[in-house]
């Protein structure tokens, strides 16, 4: 691929819903579905590739969506990619990752195999391996979703946000950590990572992450990531298959949002126990999800 001259690549503002209440002062829903590539990822990919001089050649690892945005934010500035995902990743998100101009390698096994044969592969080629969740400038750029918060709705009370390796809640607690919000990080429950890690106030590995909701299945969050949410004390919240499809029937029946099952946890979660006293924010972290899928999730 032609290298071309440094440009700005800004991610899109995406909108604020308001939704019905159910059981909140208010809750408003941060739609990242409607973000470049569909997901909140192309904010820090986009962040990060303009850091990069402009003959780098990049190689990821990734479930889907942190591939679909720096796939876009790449090809916006001219820069080779090739991405390892898991065989299982949905078609609708290997398209994107295709569509954008990057080459993709399909891998037996989960993101932790893809991580080691894209660090493999770029160790070999001397080219720039793009962490996912666990880089500074990644984490960087997902800060922009929160400032647009703050400019457009204000600060929430309890703000929902998904947590697969930690980044976006990473960049949550470094724009709103010392503010009054109670940011809460939603996980998969049959994937705490995030949970069981800050329990024993050490990292840990899983065994294993396989489910609906392939943005949250991680087995072992940053190191980062860890760091910012142990030093701010975060509550985790976990959700199960039948939480997020609620939530998935919601968000569509009542905003039109189409969301993947991860971009669904931070309202699933918010549903759990409501506050009729505090305003929450939920943020969709993505709508990424193949046609079927999202048949059987609605309708069953």
């Amino acid at each position: 691929m032609a290298t071309q001259q440094k440009e700005t690549i800004e991610p899109t503002r995406t909108r604020i819903v308001r939704m019905q209440p159910h059981g909140w002062r208010s809750i408003l829903i941060k739609d990242e579905s409607q973000q470049i590539s569909g997901a909140f990822k192309y904010r820090g990919n986009a962040h990060k590739v303009e850091q990069l001089p402009s003959e780098s050649a990049l190689v990821t690892a990734s479930t889907g969506n942190h591939a679909s945005g720096l796939a876009h934010a790449a090809s916006a500035r001219g820069l080779s990619l090739r991405v390892f995902v898991p065989r299982t990743t949905p078609l609708a998100k290997r398209r994107k990752i295709t569509g954008a101009g990057a080459d993709i390698e399909l891998v037996d096994g989960g993101y932790d195999d893809c991580e080691v044969l894209a660090r493999r592969y770029a160790s070999a080629r001397s080219a720039v391996f793009v962490h996912s969740f666990d880089d500074p400038d990644i984490i960087e750029g997902h800060r922009s979703l929160y400032r647009e918060v703050r400019e457009e709705a204000g600060l929430p009370d309890t703000a929902f946000v998904p947590v697969g390796g930690g980044g976006l809640v990473a960049a949550g607690i470094a724009e709103w950590g010392n503010e009054a919000t109670e940011i809460v990080g939603v996980e998969y429950e049959a994937a705490p990572a995030m949970q069981l890690s800050l329990q024993a106030r050490r990292r840990v590995q899983l065994e294993s992450a396989r489910g609906l909701p392939e943005g949250l299945l991680v087995r072992r969050i940053g190191a980062r990531s860890f760091q910012a949410c142990r030093d701010y004390g975060l509550n985790v919240r976990t959700v199960g298959d039948e939480e997020l499809h609620r939530a998935m029937r919601i968000l569509w029946a009542e905003a039109g949002i189409r969301a993947e099952g991860a971009g669904a946890a931070a309202f699933a979660a918010a549903l759990q126990n409501p506050d009729p006293r505090r305003r929450a924010l939920c943020v969709v972290s993505g709508g990424n999800i193949d046609d079927e899928v999202w048949k059987n999730c609605i309708l069953g």
